[in-house]
């Protein structure tokens, strides 16, 4: 017997094109409002989706290539109420 697996509920999808400028303005604001205030609001017209990570997050950083196409992702998952215990150290320059 399987057990009931969670729903996937996709809470918000966007994409657009930005200028770099723009890029490095709404990721200055993500972490500034997760720093201050522990959580960020995306707002897309009148819905609004509040992004609250809690504890520490697991980060995964991917760079492809395929072709003349680059890309390059950050992603950040939580489990409410669990702390993951490993920290592998990274830096940015």
């Amino acid at each position: 017997m399987q057990a009931n697996k969670p729903v996937t509920e996709v809470l918000l999808k966007h994409k657009e094109h930005q200028s770099i400028q723009e890029l490095a303005e709404t990721l200055e604001k993500i972490a500034q409002k997760l720093r201050t205030e522990g959580q960020f609001i995306f707002v897309q017209g009148t819905e609004q989706v509040v992004v609250a990570p809690s504890g520490q997050v697991k980060v995964e950083y991917e760079y492809t290539k395929k072709g003349e196409k680059h890309s390059f992702e950050i992603e950040f998952d939580w489990y409410e109420g669990i702390h993951p215990k490993q920290k592998l150290s990274m830096g940015i320059e």
